[in-house]
């Protein structure tokens, strides 16, 4: 698998992420701002990534060690699909839903995109970096404050 399949890979990974959190928006409309938040962050990485892709810097995330392995995006796409069928089955409570996606962010995927996202975000300039590196942990750190709210 070339840096391309690898990137594509990740895309497939951030766009599952975010249409779960577009469904529990819908499946949670009382917290909808919570879901949508996920969701606007998601939709932002999926465009970065497609940049990385269109730049052509492949090589560059490669001579970095910044992307995960084949066997790892495998294993969060299915991960990401196994949670997506749950949330379309509407088979899930709020507070599972909250601890499925916390599983789904701490995945190697989400921790590999966010580490070449800030890195090469770094290359740009520093505050980017700063901001993405909050950014990046928000998200579990905002699953698992809902989820104490959800008791």
């Amino acid at each position: 698998m070339d840096e391309n399949e690898l990137i594509n890979g990740c895309i497939k990974v951030e766009s599952a992420a975010a249409s779960i959190y577009s469904k529990l928006m819908q499946l949670f409309p009382e917290k909808q701002n919570f879901w949508e938040g996920l969701y606007n962050d998601e939709k932002e990485h999926i465009s970065f990534l497609s940049d990385v892709k269109s730049l052509g810097l492949g090589d560059e995330v490669h001579k970095m060690n910044l992307l995960p392995t084949k066997p790892m995006i495998k294993e969060a796409l299915k991960l990401a699909n196994s949670i997506n069928k749950k949330i379309s089955n509407g088979s899930v409570t709020f507070k599972e839903a909250l601890r499925l996606t916390l599983e789904l962010e701490e995945s190697m995927v989400e921790t590999y995109t966010n580490k070449l996202i800030s890195t090469l975000l770094a290359c740009d300039n520093e505050t980017s970096f700063n901001s993405f590196i909050t950014n990046g942990k928000d998200h579990e750190k905002k699953i698992k404050k809902m989820l104490k709210k959800a008791g």
